[in-house]
């Protein structure tokens, strides 16, 4: 189950937990206005520090087109 861990205008990020850690979804408006949507992971590693992996950034000039990549992502399997 997807939860919300920031919600701001500018910068919004979704998670949910997987094994060894969570999936990241994040939707961030670029200071140029194009909105960069991101698929990743925040592993935990042995001590308990996060270890951050980026799998996939799009760009997007419309609000629609990235809520339509974010809402897919939110619906994909967990890897």
């Amino acid at each position: 189950m997807w939860f919300v861990t920031w919600n701001r205008p500018e910068y919004k990020e979704w998670a949910r937990i997987v094994k060894g850690g969570y999936q990241l979804v994040i939707l961030r408006v670029e200071n140029d206005k194009r909105l960069l949507c991101v698929r990743a992971r925040l592993n935990i590693k042995a001590k308990g520090l996060p270890e951050f992996v980026t799998e996939e950034e799009r760009y997007f000039s419309t609000t629609k087109d990235s809520q339509k990549l974010i809402s897919e992502w939110k619906r994909e399997k967990s890897t």
